[in-house]
């Protein structure tokens, strides 16, 4: 006898193949279970009779909907034996040619492709077989086009479903499969054969769809149709025709909470019956319903022109109205008061741009229009194609952005333009003061300093991230860094020419250039007044980039830097910055070896002198300062650091160093010297040094392949060397 009550807390893992043979058991009656799941999932001697499950699990089937799990076990069950011996016996290949199924008989291929129309023919029938005796509880279903036809015939059944999605388990495109036809009239007679069949599903699509909205009323909620990837060649108009027919017949979206390219379609097509005051985001290229998106927080499309000239306008009309209550406030009661036309509460914005006009007017309605929600705004200029360029600089008409701009709620500010030079107004940056993170980004990647103006300071006292490439690098004023303790991240850098950076030659960076008047003004040395600077404040301009190392920013963690910035970096620098965790400095250049970059006890050094006792030299610990919360060293490009200076480096300056990175233009030391460091070092996990060195060498320093260092050796210390593209360990003693 059953007992319904469970007789043990513990639960029973099922996997998909004896959850698929417990469901085909109990299809009712068993001539209805085709001959190939018979052989694929039950037994395989298809004349024993099979004990039925007693308990009716087919009556729980909600959805039908094939995962992962299902391909999988499809794909072990279609490559066995049994299966192979009984395609071939039936002559199943010949079968799915004829069929459709594999499109072109090729001999190259014949083993995949059978593979593949045998998955496609068992996930039909599968499909079909478990929908019998439970159609009518059934809410979610994946239907083949190939079979349309017979769930068309009992659509009645199904009077609970409320998605559907249709598939194609045939090839209905000749990708691939050109080169079989060498007749022309052979090609477009397949052409034209393919394109009638897929009319011919398309249409049965639309009257499954039909006839369902017909008999149950309001049921049927979703519909997904194939798209390109399944159809490939497929006419674009009888694709759209079908699935505009389609939209027409179901109900529309009730209050969405979301717009984008899975629901754009159902929205349009019933946007007159569609409240969009509940619509959060839209993320799509079709802006047309913005305004009526009265809760709207979220912005994602392509920019265009006169985009957000609406929003402008209202919201200048909506001041207006405001003056004039404000005039007459005095007359009205207090029920009265408050604002009229209440505008769009947009709080993030990342728009792509992929015109060659400078979009300077779209950012400034921006702005004026949602200036008091805005907290986000995300700008990408997509006309250049993978890498933003490599500009010089003054090739490219600067445009100034941001004149005007007053976003005291604004916390992100990202920016990338490869159309031309890119420059901020800074006083609008002033104006920015919730800024919490910055990114300005353009394609200049060359440039002459007699190029460069630097951008007056601003004051930015809540910002936690600064990243900055090309030109908006160069013109920064660092010293507004000296007002920004609350950063975190910095990152300078220039875009990549090929995959190294432009840096000027040395002669040009240290030559004594002559400062030029500007404009009239005094200049005392000190461009910050509590506000940001102006144009006025300043006469003269050093036309070279300026950095002022002596920064204090107790919280800064990371610092990136590339280029110029890393070949002029002190590294001094650190025992001020008393949070950092990650250093990287890059100076690969186009130049080479020409800006070979040494580092020596000096530049580690407490003092700014050079001592010359030689007995304080010995004490490292006396003449070296430390960064104790120093994690990651990465330096990449030419470097030369002594075995001496190395020691240093990593025993003193970071003396909790867990990983470290020297590129291949890295010299001065030895490997022996690299590994008998890192012995020394109680806290280090990873070297890595990108050096082409013998096998000969890396076995003399005891270094070794591990498959599994954490269960093999887990009880003693191990660490990872990575040298050249050999991963290597040092197993020692704890």
């Amino acid at each position: 006898m059953h007992n319904s009550r469970p007789r043990s807390k513990k639960t029973t893992s099922v996997t998909t193949a004896q959850l698929i043979r417990t469901l085909l058991r109990q299809v009712h009656p068993q001539d209805q279970v085709p001959s190939l799941l018979r052989i694929a999932y039950l037994s395989q001697d298809t004349t024993v009779e099979q004990p039925t499950p007693v308990f009716k699990y087919g009556n729980f089937i909600r959805q039908m909907v094939p995962d992962q799990d299902l391909k999988r076990n499809s794909i072990d069950i279609i490559r066995s034996s049994r299966v192979m011996d009984y395609a071939a016996t039936h002559q199943l290949y010949d079968k799915y040619v004829t069929e459709g199924l594999i499109l072109v008989a090729q001999a190259s291929t014949k083993d995949d492709d059978l593979e593949k129309a045998l998955e496609m023919d068992i996930h039909r029938q599968l499909t079909w077989a478990l929908c019998q005796g439970c159609m009518e509880r059934i809410e979610e279903l994946v239907i083949p086009l190939t079979d349309i036809e017979q769930y068309i015939d009992h659509v009645d059944q199904f009077k609970s479903l409320s998605k559907v999605t249709f598939t194609v388990k045939k090839q209905l495109h000749l990708m691939g499969c050109t080169y079989a036809y060498e007749v022309h009239e052979s090609l477009d007679r397949l052409r034209r054969t393919l394109g009638a069949e897929r009319d011919r599903l398309f249409k049965g699509m639309l009257r499954f769809v039909q006839k369902h909205t017909s008999i149950h009323q309001h049921v049927l909620q979703q519909v997904v149709v194939p798209g390109p990837d399944d159809l490939h060649a497929t006419s674009e108009h009888t694709t759209v025709d079908v699935w505009l027919d389609i939209l027409c017949l179901l109900p529309p979206p009730q209050n969405p909470r979301s717009i984008d390219m899975d629901n754009w379609c159902e929205v349009v097509t019933r946007i007159s019956d569609i409240n969009l005051n509940h619509v959060k985001s839209i993320k799509l290229d079709t802006f047309g319903i913005i305004g009526e998106a009265k809760t709207l927080a979220l912005l994602k499309g392509t920019l265009g022109p006169d985009m957000f000239q609406w929003a402008a306008l209202e919201r200048k009309k909506r001041d207006t109205e405001n003056q004039q209550l404000s005039a007459v406030r005095s007359q009205l009661s207090s029920w009265q008061y408050g604002y009229y036309n209440e505008l769009v509460p947009l709080r993030s914005i990342k728009i792509t741009h992929r015109t060659p006009s400078k979009p300077v007017q779209e950012l400034n309605d921006i702005a004026a229009a949602f200036g008091d929600t805005l907290e986000g705004l995300t700008v990408r200029d997509k006309v250049a194609e993978g890498n933003m360029g490599t500009m010089d600089l003054g090739a490219a008409h600067q445009v100034v952005h941001g004149q005007g701009w007053v976003l005291p709620h604004l916390h992100v500010l990202d920016f990338e333009a490869s159309y031309s030079q890119l420059a901020f107004d800074m006083d609008a940056l002033s104006q920015c003061c919730a800024l919490e993170s910055l990114r300005l980004a353009d394609g200049i990647a060359t440039y002459n300093h007699r190029g460069i103006l630097p951008w007056p300071p601003v004051c930015l006292p809540h910002l936690k991230k600064l990243d900055l490439t090309g030109s908006p690098a160069l013109f920064f004023n660092l010293d507004s860094l000296h007002h920004s303790p609350c950063l975190e991240e910095l990152s300078l850098g220039m875009p990549k020419v090929g995959w190294m950076y432009y840096i000027p030659s040395p002669d040009e960076m240290h030559e004594d250039l002559e400062t030029e008047d500007f404009q009239g003004a005094a200049f005392d040395g000190h461009w910050f007044s509590g506000t940001s600077g102006s144009s006025q404040e300043y006469n003269s301009i050093e036309r070279r980039p300026r950095l002022p190392w002596g920064w204090h920013l107790p919280n800064l963690s990371r610092l990136d830097l590339k280029a110029v910035f890393a070949y002029k970096f002190e590294f001094q620098l650190l025992q001020y910055l008393v949070s950092l965790q990650f250093l990287r400095l890059n100076t690969t250049s186009t130049h080479g070896r020409h800006h070979m970059r040494t580092v020596t006890l000096k530049d580690l050094s407490r003092e700014t002198r050079q001592e010359q006792d030689n007995d304080l030299e010995l004490n490292l610990s006396n003449l070296i300062f430390s960064s104790p919360t120093l994690r990651t060293i990465d330096l990449e490009g030419q470097w030369r650091v002594d075995a001496l200076v190395l020691e240093a480096l990593c025993l003193v300056v970071a003396p909790n160093l867990r990983e470290i990175s020297f590129g291949r233009g890295c010299v001065g030391f030895s490997l022996h010297n690299w590994v008998k460091l890192s012995r020394r070092m109680p806290h280090i996990n990873l070297m890595k040094w990108d050096q082409i060195l013998s096998v000969d060498e890396i076995r003399d320093m005891g270094l070794r392949s591990i498959h599994d260092p954490q269960g093999e050796h887990r009880n003693k210390r191990c660490i990872k060397h990575i040298i050249g593209r050999a991963t290597l360990w040092d197993v020692l003693d704890r």
